[in-house]
């Protein structure tokens, strides 16, 4: 296996071993150093003695022989000390230089290979412990391998889970990037846009669908994203063959929350063919009334026929009469589409289609007037709709001589919402030519200003007022059937477009053999309050509730359960700064009472999970008192005492404590919600560490609880 190894800057490299044989010449060459020295201060002496006795030149002859030997026997003596010194640097760096060549061949070449060296001292220590790094760092390589094998078992099987949800949709989907460019078709979409054998992968979806109406649409849900509101956007895509198509397109969040893409999933609406279906029905209608005719026919033949048969004859007469009117029914159905030519209709608000059309004619200045009053949404087709308000603003400024002043209003009238244009007298314009305007945008067949808004549902009408014109465009109000708050408590989490571990074998545990189940085999619900005070037996109530599901050792964000409470009592200031609840946001919101049985619904025989349970639990103890229910008996577990027994030692349990020690970033802190989610991502923490201190089943989590502190001592705090 080849390791990677990173490189260090470039450098003058200084060499071990003539600093080695430098340091050893220097020890051996000091004691000659200093017998030198006390050699010349000798012979110094000597030959000042020997001045006074001999000739000059005598004494010369005589030092000059006694040097030529002593420097003779100098340098045999510096050629030993260097050889003795090269050598014994060779002894200290031979093994060196041996595990160095080992080094690189274990990082560059081969991880099995393995210095062998035998020099009896520390060095061989050395060596001994790098093979033992280099057997871990082997055994780790095989480790990530392996985890890497089944890392691409698993995409591989996930993409064939998913090419076979794909492949057999009804309807059609398309993923496409950034760019607006397709890497993804299922094969009913290109079924529905009839691409035939090509794939359409890599075309722009200007291509496949109109532009102008795609843009419109891709222009809204990136709006929509960047100010953090839902991203899905109904669409109508009329198509050139005839074809009406009707879906929704969605943004595709990056892995780090970023804007990655766009999904479209769509149908045909004109798909069934209502005119084929109204031909045959004629045929399909004679089985039926010739049977009913011939069995009544019967029973009127034989009034003294047997009760038996009269039951079964009449048996038979129901039957016919069920097939006739399904059959019938089927008729209604293709009359009303053949017939219909109106487009599916989106509640929408009036005042966003009023502000887009503006933008789209920057050219045009217009004061739109407001009342003040509330504009309720309307059932229209938003990109057809914008359309129309752009031409009749475009008709009105090519039609008013000079500079149009043109003013916009929105009021209700009659069950309808009424945009209306105003402009001052005199105006060129024929009001008559306003409904066979031209709106032709690119990619679709052109349509009258009058034939889009019928096909709206709307009416389109002009009047003088005073000395005003006025174009007015009506549509109808949309039912008010929206969610609102759900007082189910669900809540929409963040998308979650499959859970494929689900296909894996799961243990059915029943409720009996939760305490021996092993604790990654659980369900999980991680849930917190908030309240009115911290005196629940003393009468504060809740305010609010939220649980968060785990599931095989993952938060499912799309299973979240968050709700506000109706306390039934005034929330004091201090609680309110504390967790930003006022009494206004809850006046609307489910009693305790409404709360607790979907609660319990919600978690089902799940384990309950929450940090200071004690609190919690009172909380709900309470409620079901309220609810004239039985408590949830269901196992609770505490991240309060897991994270005690586990880091005993570590000061700081509460849950700002054990997020920051996590590395856990808690988004919505003391809300109900964000402090589930929070105390969620501990216990997944908290639970991985667990078997490490031998806890591996329910029962050894409730008991490593326990030993620290019982849950009920500490409810009787509260």
């Amino acid at each position: 296996m080849t390791a990677v190894r990173k490189e260090t800057p470039a450098r003058k490299k200084r060499s071990l071993r003539l600093r080695l044989i430098v340091s050893l010449l220097s020890l051996g060459l000091l004691p000659l150093i200093i017998v030198m020295g006390a050699l010349y201060f000798e012979v110094n002496a000597y030959v000042t003695e020997i001045e006074r006795l001999q000739p000059l030149s005598q004494i010369r002859d005589q030092f000059l022989s006694a040097g030529v030997q002593a420097a003779f026997f100098l340098v045999l003596l510096g050629v030993t000390i260097i050889f003795l010194a090269w050598r014994m640097a060779d002894q200290f760096l031979l093994p060196i230089l041996k595990i160095r060549r080992g080094a690189e061949i274990v990082a560059r070449i081969n991880l099995s290979h393995r210095i062998e060296l035998n020099s009896g001292d520390e060095l061989e220590d050395l060596a001994l412990e790098f093979n033992h790094m280099a057997e871990n760092l082997g055994k780790a390589y095989e480790e990530l391998e392996e985890r890497v094998r089944e890392a691409t078992i698993t995409v591989q099987e996930e993409r064939n889970r998913l090419a076979t949800v794909l492949r057999t949709m009804v309807d059609g989907v398309v993923v496409a990037n950034e760019a607006a460019e397709t890497i993804l078709m299922n094969p009913r979409a290109r079924i529905i846009l009839d691409l035939g054998y090509t794939s359409g992968i890599g075309s722009p979806l200007s291509r496949l669908f109109p532009s102008d109406r795609l843009n419109f649409h891709l222009k809204r849900v990136r709006k929509r994203w960047e100010q953090g509101r839902e991203t899905v956007e109904e669409v109508l895509f009329p198509l050139q063959d005839e074809k009406l198509i009707k879906g929704s397109l969605s943004i595709v969040p990056g892995p780090k929350g970023e804007r990655a893409g766009y999904l479209l999933v769509f149908q045909n609406l004109n798909s069934g063919k209502p005119e084929e279906t109204l031909q045959e029905m004629q045929q399909l209608l004679r089985g039926p009334m010739a049977t009913s005719r011939s069995l009544v026919e019967a029973l009127q033949r034989h009034p003294d026929m047997p009760a038996e048969k009269q039951t079964a004859f009449l048996a038979a007469v129901a039957e016919e009469m069920n097939r006739l009117s399904t059959r019938v029914t089927a008729i209604d159905d293709a009359a009303n589409a053949v017939q219909s030519s109106r487009w599916p209709a989106i509640a929408s608000d009036p005042h966003e289609l009023l502000t887009e059309a503006l933008l789209l004619v920057p050219g045009i200045p217009v004061d739109i007037e407001g009342n003040g009053s509330t504009i309720p949404p309307v059932l229209v087709e938003p990109f057809s709709w914008v359309a129309s308000l752009c031409c009749v603003l475009q008709w009105i400024s090519q039609m008013k001589p000079g500079q149009a002043s043109i003013s916009a209003s929105l009021h209700v009238e009659d069950g309808t919402v009424v945009t209306t244009f105003r402009v001052r007298l005199p105006f060129n314009g024929n009001p008559i030519e306003l409904e066979s305007l031209e709106i032709s945008p690119a990619g679709e067949q052109a349509l009258s200003l009058g034939e889009t808004v019928r096909r709206n549902r709307g009416e389109l009408w002009t009047r003088t007022s005073g000395e005003s014109l006025e174009v007015r465009l009506a549509l109808l109000q949309a039912g008010d059937d929206s969610d609102g708050d759900r007082a189910d408590g669900l809540l929409d989490g963040e998308p979650e477009f499959y859970d494929f571990d689900l296909f894996l074998p799961r243990p059915v545990i029943e409720r009996v053999d939760q305490l021996q189940a092993d604790l990654s085999d659980l369900e999980y619900v991680v849930f917190d309050t908030e309240t009115t005070g911290l005196r629940i037996s003393e009468g504060d109530k809740v305010v609010s509730l939220s649980g968060v599901r785990i599931r095989r050792g993952r938060i499912q964000n799309a299973e979240i359960f968050h709700t506000l409470v109706n306390p039934g009592r005034s929330i004091p200031p201090e609680s309110t700064l504390f967790h930003h609840i006022e009494d206004y946001m809850v006046a609307d919101a489910p009693s305790i009472v409404q709360v607790y049985r979907q609660f319990t619904e919600f978690v089902g025989d799940s384990i309950l999970v929450a940090h200071n349970a004690a609190f919690d639990k009172k909380c709900l103890e309470m409620a079901a008192a309220e609810a004239g229910l039985p408590m949830i008996d269901n196992p609770f577990l505490d991240t309060l005492f897991l994270s005690y027994g586990l880091h005993e030692r570590t000061e700081g349990h509460g849950l700002d404590a054990m997020a920051e020690r996590m590395g856990i970033t808690i988004e919505g802190r003391h809300t109900s919600l964000g402090d589930a989610r929070a105390t969620a991502q501990a216990f997944l923490g908290l639970i991985t560490l667990l078997p490490g201190r031998g806890v591996r089943t329910l029962a050894e989590a409730k008991a490593f609880c326990d030993r620290h502190l019982l849950l009920r001592w500490q409810s009787s705090r509260f």
